[in-house]
């Protein structure tokens, strides 16, 4: 591998450095034969910090590993803070200049919690807002693969030091790569499975239902039209359950869904496949394309197609379903508002069909003249009605209230962000967190008046079971 190229980068960040007067990235990059990003990431063990992504059907993923800057936050102005300092980051490096929106940029990676503040036991760092810009990254988009590496390079840095530290980091992201293509086992077929068991329900079927009630309640006095509440199951069990192992199952099953791995290297992964995009974006013509999504409302799949189509036939013409669904349309429809652009949404939702349930789908595709702040849309979009509820404060109070465990990054935004103004983030649904021994599953469903309780608690169990059908339970 030729030193010129790192050296090259070097040199040009230092200089960046010194214009901007404190650090920027110091970035190569280079194409790879493409490999499975999944087994790519599962053999990068010992990293400071792991992120997977992948929509299969997109046949785009990407892993990455380590901490070349850090951004995080907390309270209710944490996504202009972390828009102000990532963008900064990006954009003030060489690396942020002319990449096509799949290519390696650098990227931001990262997610934010549900609430606001610091999320309590359960959820060692994960804070309520971080975004990591990686020291190695694999892009993969149909059957290419691109590299990635990054460094900080601060005024004053040794320029030899930064190139040789670009370069070490560009032959291990080949050789986990050459790994990864070679389909080497991670683990040994000696070592037993794991065998995990429900251990517990933290919001079981009879406080689900006193819950309910007070939801119920609230929504007859008027205080809100629709609260979203939640479950987390507690698993437990002997041997080291393997996060991956479980994507892997749950991969070609949902194939739409958004599969993620967050993994901030103290003991915890966040991990899930999520039907619900909550923004995509894209750079154009010196502005940008966005596609959004309303997702609420929700139905069975039927065993056999006649049943199928006659329950998704009377999902979209449930009044209490579509009116629901409003609700997420209509804050959708606020949240862009500030933004000059086109809008344009078909009237009437669709259905978005998965393999055990369909949900009421309503896509949007936003088109501006100026590039969109994606950090600050996301922090106007959620918490959308569709996993808070309407109005939103009175909502976020009352589960805040009503709910027994911490939801953490459960139902927060996750995803990944360029310079160069493209972006995708999904909803955190379908979710859970995987430690040593441990795991713990979330669900939810939204309550408006006349929901029934053991209705939606059935409901809970089917979002459920993508992620209980996967966990090697004895």
């Amino acid at each position: 591998m030729s030193k010129a190229p790192f050296q090259q980068a070097a040199l040009g960040a230092l200089a960046a450095a010194r214009r901007a007067g404190g650090p920027v990235l110091a970035c190569h990059r280079f194409t790879l034969p493409p490999a499975d990003n999944l087994t790519l990431i599962e053999m990068a063990e010992g990293e400071s910090f792991r992120f997977y992504w992948e929509r299969p059907k997109d046949e785009f993923s990407l892993a990455a590993g380590g901490k070349a800057m850090v951004f995080s936050a907390e309270g209710p102005q944490r996504f202009q803070r972390l828009a102000r300092e990532v963008t900064h980051a990006l954009e003030n490096s060489p690396a942020g200049e002319a990449l096509l929106p799949e290519a390696p940029g650098p990227y931001a990676l990262g997610g934010f919690s549900f609430f606001p503040n610091n999320p309590q036991a359960g959820w060692e760092g994960f804070p309520p807002a971080l975004m990591v810009i990686p020291e190695w990254m694999v892009v993969r988009q149909g059957g290419q693969a691109w590299g990635v590496v990054c460094l900080p390079a601060r005024p004053g840095a040794n320029a030899d030091d930064l190139a040789r530290g670009l370069e070490e980091l560009a032959e291990k992201t080949q050789r986990l790569q050459a790994r990864a293509a070679s389909g080497v086992p991670v683990f040994s077929p000696e070592i037993p499975p794991p065998v995990f068991r429900r251990e517990g329900d933290l919001e079981g079927h009879r406080h689900w239902l006193d819950m309910m009630q007070q939801g119920l309640e609230a929504i007859r006095k008027k205080e809100v039209d629709k609260v979203v509440l939640a479950r987390a199951v507690e698993l437990a069990g002997s041997g080291a359950l393997s996060p991956f192992g479980l994507l892997r199952r749950l991969r070609p099953a949902y194939p739409n869904c958004f599969h993620f791995l967050v993994d901030p290297g103290q003991g915890l992964v966040f991990l899930g496949a999520s039907p619900e995009r909550l923004v995509r974006v894209r750079p154009t013509g010196g502005g940008s394309v966005a596609r959004l999504g309303a997702l609420a409302g929700t139905a069975p799949r039927g065993e056999e197609p006649n049943a199928d189509e006659l329950l998704g036939l009377r999902l979209l013409s449930s009044q209490k379903e579509l009116w629901e669904h409003q609700l997420v349309v209509n804050a959708v429809k606020a949240a862009v508002s500030p933004y000059r652009g086109d809008l344009d949404a078909p009237e009437r939702p669709g259905l978005l069909r998965l393999n055990n349930v369909q949900h009421l789908y309503t896509p949007f595709t936003l088109k501006t003249a100026q590039p969109l702040p994606v950090l600050e849309l996301l922090g106007r979009l959620h918490p959308t009605p569709a996993v808070g509820g309407h109005p939103t404060q009175r909502a976020l109070e009352l589960i805040g209230l009503l709910e027994r465990f911490q939801r953490g990054w459960y139902a927060g935004p996750v995803g990944w962000m360029t310079a160069q103004g493209a972006a995708e983030f999904a909803v955190a649904l379908r979710s859970g967190t995987i430690g040593p021994g441990r795991a713990r599953l979330f669900t939810g469903a939204g309550i408006v008046s006349g929901s029934d309780p053991e209705t939606e608690y059935f409901e809970t169990q089917l979002k459920l079971q993508p992620l209980l059908d996967a966990m090697p339970l004895g």
